[in-house]
């Protein structure tokens, strides 16, 4: 079964499992930042967007720098998957 079955599932696991990994973070971020998640002493990009709101109209980066570097996490996860699966099923 695991000769048969696991290398031509391997692929799909890989890329199901990144994705989960990109709507837990991103979960994550949203709770904190609606208040529900990590307390704000605690570094979270959720609580820094949050924190940084009320100076969104005098300093706009300092809200957009967490952001972009969250959207950036789940984008090379996944691209990382795709590549990983890519190879995998070059073998």
């Amino acid at each position: 079964m695991f000769v048969e079955i696991l290398p031509n599932i391997r692929g799909p696991l890989i890329v199901e499992a990144t994705l989960r990994l990109g709507y837990a973070v991103f979960t994550c971020a949203t709770l904190s930042f609606l208040g529900l998640g990590l307390s704000p002493p605690s570094a979270d990009w959720g609580v820094t967007v949050a924190a940084e709101r009320s100076y969104l109209q005098a300093q706009p980066l300092a809200v957009l720098a967490p952001a972009i570097a969250l959207g950036s996490l789940v984008l090379a996860v996944n691209f990382i998957a795709d590549n990983l699966r890519s190879v995998m099923s070059e073998d």
